[in-house]
């Protein structure tokens, strides 16, 4: 790949892929062009067909090197030690996406429909996610932090379905509910699945 002087081409790839989910994000799959993306970089055209021969391999490479961003950024950037905490912590923020959050997947998800390959790799992360989050989760349940009669894939599903959700809600700009209103709905929904301390202590 073409290198922007004074980087490496490893650091010249996460530019281009960042500056990428800019553009797709802000001009949408569709619109958005590889002579606007490269411009953006400073690269050139040639040199980034060389290693993604068509716009969908460039916006599928950004669509894994985003996922890997937006799963850290799920997950705090800490160890999770106390599942339902963690999941009550990441609910509360949902209702406070900025447009960046929001858009590359929103993109994502209406460039599946016609891009098989879009579909693979957005289906295929999701998978990877779920499971990740799932072995996170059986382990709360293992040490009775959290209710073993839960079915973990389930919740799991279920949590991602409403941080999903919270994307393509705030995609449409409605007008925000009240922040405290949010965050107590939160709480409640993750006391289901929270085992009461009580029956957690030692007699």
């Amino acid at each position: 790949m073409g290198r922007i002087a004074g980087v490496s081409a490893d650091e010249t790839r996460e530019h281009l892929l960042h500056v990428a989910a800019d553009v797709f994000g802000r001009l949408g799959y569709e619109r958005a062009t590889i002579s606007q993306i490269t411009s953006a970089a400073g690269l050139s055209s040639g040199a980034i067909y060389a290693h993604y021969p068509s716009k969908a391999e460039l916006f599928v490479a950004t669509l894994r090197a985003h996922a890997d961003i937006e799963f850290h950024r799920l997950l705090g950037g800490h160890e999770v030690n106390d599942f339902a905490s963690f999941l009550e912590a990441r609910g509360r923020s949902l209702d406070r996406r900025t447009g960046s959050e929001r858009t590359l997947l929103i993109e994502a998800v209406v460039a599946a429909k016609r891009h098989p390959e879009v579909a693979e790799v957005l289906a295929r992360g999701m998978l990877e996610r779920e499971d990740q989050l799932t072995v996170l989760l059986r382990a709360a349940q293992s040490i009775g932090e959290v209710d073993r009669e839960l079915p973990a894939e389930a919740v799991v599903r279920f949590a991602l379905m409403v941080a999903m959700g919270s994307m393509a809600v705030a995609a449409l700009d409605l007008p925000p509910v009240d922040h405290e209103d949010w965050a107590a709905l939160v709480g409640r929904l993750v006391d289901i699945i929270r085992v009461p301390a009580t029956e957690t202590d030692p007699k």
